[in-house]
């Protein structure tokens, strides 16, 4: 079944943070939401859902729950039981609750820059003690610094790690073996894993869920989920927590009471039926399509930016481009590149210090809209 990948939307006066008159008549490369629809079967459950006329408190009820499980199972190999599901209101509130809840003021949380903006963000807000394993770039590919990652696990201070799997913005999906010896690591050094996989279903390598390589591994990891990424539904804000141990989960659920969370989005409820158990074939064609576009800025980059440095893009829709070479200071990057070809990337230097002369781009978009900001950034360059 094909599927239209090729509207063109306007979002302009809709709220989207994306689409904000700071840039207006510019095209923006930079949240990660899609400029695609979602797929036809949400659509049409949503709006189903919106005609009923009830938009009451909801909570994930036995068969939200199967279908979560189902869909694991079915797309990625992994068995977890319906009493692990825990809901949030999104993947970022999961992790400052999840920072609250297994970690005091003072103690640290590594992360490995650049990386997410928010996990940082997390740490600090909440008080604790921001400890860095950057990635190390090793002819031309992102990879883990296991010497450090030991050590600073080693460290009584240092209680949790939180891992971007598959990772933004460098694009790597982390091998079988790499998640092996992070998930051995935490747990011979009892460090709390928090693995943020919400773009687990966009790659072109094959994705490991971290806690379904050994089971052992359930005793020290939270693995984060979401529909959102996957089929364009990040503003209904519900977001699966699977936390198989017992122990975390009723700490983490005791968190969230604090918090005052309460229900998930009601429309979160028939969106998410419908994206598991409707549209994989959707899914395997919006990835296909994020391939095909990264190919189109590959090509791009090797004829017209041959000094510059793109990642390979192994998972999610998010390229990321080293444009140091044009010499122009981080803060002034993307105005530059807004306000000469109309294009608004995101800046790197916000996915911390190894993110500087970066810009990373929202690929997720019509084809013709990315050859047309390519041709605009073409004759600026």
């Amino acid at each position: 079944m094909a599927y239209d990948f090729s509207f063109v939307p306007d979002r302009t006066g809709t709220g989207s943070i994306k689409w904000t008159d700071e840039y207006k008549g510019s095209f923006p490369f930079s949240v990660a939401d899609m400029e695609w629809r979602t797929a036809p079967a949400i659509r049409k459950a949503l709006s189903d859902f919106a005609q009923n006329g009830f938009y009451c408190y909801t909570a994930p009820d036995e068969k939200y729950r199967s279908v979560v499980c189902d869909f694991m199972k079915r797309r990625h190999n992994w068995e977890i039981s319906p009493e692990w599901i825990v809901c949030t209101y999104g993947i970022v509130s999961a992790i400052h609750t999840a920072v609250k809840t297994f970690t005091n003021a003072g103690e640290g949380v590594i992360i490995q820059p650049p990386v997410y903006h928010h996990f940082a963000q997390a740490v600090t807000l909440n008080k604790r003690l921001l400890v860095n394993n950057p990635l190390v770039l090793t002819d031309g590919r992102y990879e883990m610094n296991f010497a450090e990652l030991e050590e600073l696990c080693r460290d009584e201070n240092n209680k949790m790690l939180i891992l971007c799997s598959p990772h933004n913005p460098v694009g790597r999906v982390w091998t079988k073996e790499e998640l092996t010896r992070v998930a051995e690591i935490c747990y011979e050094n009892s460090v709390i894993l928090v693995s943020d996989e919400i773009h687990f279903d966009i790659t072109k390598n094959p994705h490991t869920v971290l806690t379904s390589i050994d089971k052992k591994y359930n005793g020290n990891t939270i693995i984060c989920t979401a529909a959102s990424k996957s089929f364009n539904i990040a503003g209904l804000g519900t977001s699966n927590i699977i936390i198989a141990n017992e122990k975390l989960r009723e700490a983490f659920e005791q968190m969230l009471e604090i918090d005052g969370y309460g229900c998930i989005n009601a429309f979160s409820y028939p969106a998410l039926l419908a994206a598991y158990t409707e549209c994989d074939e959707w899914l395997d064609e919006m990835n296909s399509r994020i391939q095909s576009n990264y190919k189109i800025l590959a090509e791009f980059v090797r004829e017209y930016m041959p000094e510059a440095f793109l990642s390979p893009l192994e998972g999610t829709y998010l390229a990321w481009l080293n444009v140091s070479a044009l010499g122009i200071e981080d803060e002034k990057l993307v105005d530059f590149f807004a306000e000469k070809a109309g294009v608004v990337p995101s800046a790197g230097y916000v996915f911390g210090e190894e993110g500087k002369g970066f810009i990373r781009l929202d690929i997720a978009v019509p084809e013709r809209v990315l050859t047309d900001a390519l041709e605009r950034m073409k004759n600026i360059l």
